[in-house]
């Protein structure tokens, strides 16, 4: 998907194949509002072993996800940015939100919502590699590709849930993947170096959809950004 926002990263290495029934599993999935936590502790060349935590606010319809970073209250006022005027603001790709769309032929949007700012920035295809986007549909959509699912090996599920897991070389993969909503609740990687774990929370509906509260947003390119 993109930055600290995909979970693509947890099947590095796994051939990518096109599951063939996600459109139909889309259009009979329920939307949701998730809490997405992510950790992960690694231990560097230098002994030190660093642990990084962060959450982010999801909410999904049949065409549309929006994610957000949970940030701090003071986080906007407390940014350096924050004190110089519009011209002289960088973009913060990785706190702003982001709006994925597809089209009914297919195609993928990406918008990005600076935090704070009344801003709603277009990315085209050409830029999605500098926010860290890769232009997966399915992984956006499900929070990895459930292709990666094919080449894994599946426990007896229980309710809505199985439990899939993969021995590789250089570490362990575990998914433990919801089928009514199409998504992972946990994801869990190791190798020798670092651990990984995701938890996803289903949360109550939201009053309103986040990409219906943009009325009166300056309309900007990523480009605009650029020095």
């Amino acid at each position: 998907m993109m930055q600290p926002t995909s979970l693509k990263s947890w099947g590095a290495g796994l051939v990518s194949l096109a599951l063939l029934a996600l459109p139909q599993a889309q259009a009979h999935a329920q939307s949701v509002e998730l809490l997405v936590q992510h950790t992960t502790v690694a231990t560097g060349a230098d002994g030190i072993t660093r642990s990084t935590e962060f959450s982010e606010r999801l909410t999904r319809t049949r065409d549309t996800v929006w994610i957000s970073r949970v940030l701090p209250a003071a986080a906007h006022s407390s940014h350096d940015h924050a004190k110089g005027g519009d011209a002289h603001k960088h973009l913060d790709a990785a706190t702003a939100s982001r709006w994925i769309s597809r089209a009914p032929n297919g195609d993928v949007a990406l918008k990005l919502v600076p935090n704070g700012d009344k801003v709603l920035v277009t990315v085209t295809q050409t830029d999605y590699g500098n926010v860290g986007f890769d232009g997966s549909w399915a992984a956006a959509w499900s929070l990895i590709d459930p292709a990666m699912l094919k080449r894994m090996k599946a426990a007896k599920a229980v309710g809505d849930l199985t439990t899939y897991t993969l021995d590789k070389p250089d570490g362990k993969l575990k998914v433990v993947w919801n089928a009514k909503l199409q998504l992972p609740v946990r994801v869990e990687s190791s190798d020798a170096s670092s651990r990984r774990q995701t938890q996803v929370q289903v949360l109550a509906s939201p009053a309103s959809l986040p990409w219906n509260r943009l009325q009166g947003f300056t309309q900007k390119d990523y480009s605009d950004y650029l020095d």
